[in-house]
């Protein structure tokens, strides 16, 4: 007997040592049913996402050139970018590095205008008519080596978008020269409605 007494108090104890206590909500509102009777319990699910999904290239080729005609100096493949997630999400940059240690006489321009011996590189959104950019109105401008916070785009849910690489130079920056621009990129849910 004290075996059998012994044996269901260290279950009992493990029991409740290994336990988990799950709750929910509060309940708003009870009633009673009857023995015999039936009832109706409305039950409301809530659905928060919380992983935000967007696709867009690693790596970004791109040809800076003063013989273009264009205002817009760089030739730059179209930068596909998908928000795969069921809610509207920003895409900012947070902090760009650039390396120009190749190009020691050249100096880099925050704000898209150019002295003879500078470089500035930016993002633009892809327009209505699906080209690239060829002015650099609207361009926001990367900041070399400082943390900014510069919304890029803004996708709905499930959209599609494109962007290009822009920028120009100045007429003493040598066109034999290579230089890497590494912006950081960060996703975020929005409430901000998509800009046309």
């Amino acid at each position: 007997m004290k075996k059998k007494a012994l044996f269901l108090q260290l279950a009992l104890t493990a029991s409740l040592l290994f336990s988990t206590a799950a709750h929910a909500a509060e309940i708003t509102s009870t009633r009673d049913i009857p023995v015999g009777g039936s009832g109706q319990m409305e039950m409301v699910g809530t659905i928060e996402p919380t992983i935000l999904s967007v696709t867009m290239p690693t790596f970004v080729p791109f040809n800076l050139s003063s013989s273009l005609s264009t205002q817009n100096k760089v030739i730059s493949p179209r930068i596909n970018v998908k928000n795969n997630s069921n809610l509207p999400v920003q895409v900012d940059v947070a902090y760009t590095a650039v390396d120009m240690s190749k190009m020691p006489n050249v100096e880099w321009s925050d704000d898209g205008s150019v002295k003879p011996n500078q470089i500035a590189i930016g993002l633009k959104q892809e327009g209505a008519d699906g080209e690239m950019p060829t002015d650099l109105a609207h361009a926001r401008w990367l900041k070399k080596n400082t943390a900014q916070d510069m919304n890029v785009m803004i996708l709905d849910a499930n959209q599609e978008g494109a962007m290009y690489v822009v920028g120009t130079l100045g007429q003493e920056v040598s066109e034999s020269a290579t230089f890497n621009v590494t912006p950081t990129f960060v996703v975020s849910k929005t409430s901000q409605p998509q800009q046309p």
